[in-house]
């Protein structure tokens, strides 16, 4: 028997708050917006990023009747980020409003699918932060995959060539190539600090590991081994499970994926520099709902969640990738 929304939401008496089957695990999502990581502004064309790129060339060491050789070099560039479009539609028929409402009510049938769609809408974020902004026929956000290469001397990165600008190269460490063997809880430790020293520069250190289900497996097993170890306590009380490595709040990129939406491999962590990303949304356009439309020639009222926006990067060679794979 098929069962339809308002069956669901009407009718004989239930529990008044349905089981959740629809969210996923976003851990990525989570972190930015307690970062503070979500901007919105009036970008324009595109959404830019200013970075200071290419050393002064023009350091001399000189004798001191020397003459000084003057001139400049471009040390100056900026990334530029094209917007992209994410729209979920609510939609409610007037036969169904009229069913739900009353003492048949013990659920309003519009505010249910307005947040299943907030959690539809946050599970393909999380998908595309965590992808590389090829999906959906090159209409995803740009994700963490887009600015944190395993072959770091090619493609671009908003418009700037890796292979011109060697300092937007991320760090990237193949473990079975470098070290010779997969990657387990005996060595795991081990592998992200020989990674994280690859792209710390004083107080700019990664401080989000980012792990598939293998080495986050790994790594807690690592942590069980020891008499006592720490986690972050704000992760922890918002629910997601983490152990610290190296500094790093390690957290699970997969777990219970309801959506059925591709996450980050089992074999392969990313070291993340959080405050280097910003998910930039246009003014007005903050996965805000439009106002409510009604047909002309149908009994239906809708609404339609709405995001215009990008997923920025601002420093790339301050974040790494380590895989197996």
């Amino acid at each position: 028997m098929a069962f339809s929304d308002i069956y669901s939401t009407s009718w004989e008496s239930r529990a008044k708050k349905p089981a959740d089957a629809v969210s996923d695990n976003i851990p990525l999502v989570y972190k930015i917006k307690k970062n503070g990581g979500i901007s919105v502004g009036d970008h324009g064309r595109f959404i830019s990023e200013n970075i200071r790129l290419v050393q002064n060339q023009y350091v001399q060491l000189i004798d001191p009747a020397d003459e000084i050789t003057m001139g400049y070099n471009n040390t100056l560039g900026d990334f530029q980020y094209t917007g992209k479009i994410i729209v979920t539609p609510v939609l409610i028929n007037e036969y169904e409003s009229a069913q739900n409402q009353g003492s048949a009510r013990f659920a309003d049938l519009m505010v249910e699918r307005s947040d299943i769609a907030d959690d539809s809408t946050w599970n393909v974020m999380e998908a595309m932060l965590q992808g590389d902004g090829t999906t959906y026929g090159g209409k995803a956000f740009s994700g963490i995959r887009t600015f944190i290469a395993d072959s770091t001397a090619t493609g671009s990165i908003g418009g700037l060539p890796r292979a011109t600008y060697s300092a937007i190269r991320n760090a990237s460490v193949n473990a079975v190539s470098v070290f010779g063997s997969a990657t387990t809880s005996a060595n795991i430790e081990s592998r992200v600090r020989y990674t994280k020293n690859l792209i710390a520069r004083g107080p700019d250190k990664p401080d989000m590991l980012l792990l598939g289900n293998t080495y986050f497996n790994a790594g807690a097993d690592a942590m069980s081994a020891k008499q006592r170890f720490t986690v972050n306590q704000e992760m922890y009380e918002a629910g997601f499970d983490n152990y610290i490595i190296e500094s790093m709040t390690a957290v699970l990129a997969g777990g219970k994926i309801f959506s059925g939406l591709s996450h980050i491999a089992a074999d392969r962590g990313y070291l993340l520099n959080t405050k280097t990303f910003k998910l930039k949304m246009y003014s007005g356009y903050n996965f805000q709902p439009l106002a409510k439309r009604t047909s002309f020639n149908q009994l239906v009222d809708a609404t339609v969640l709405l995001g215009i926006g990008n997923l920025t990067m601002n420093n790339p060679g301050l974040n790494a990738v380590l895989f197996d794979s």
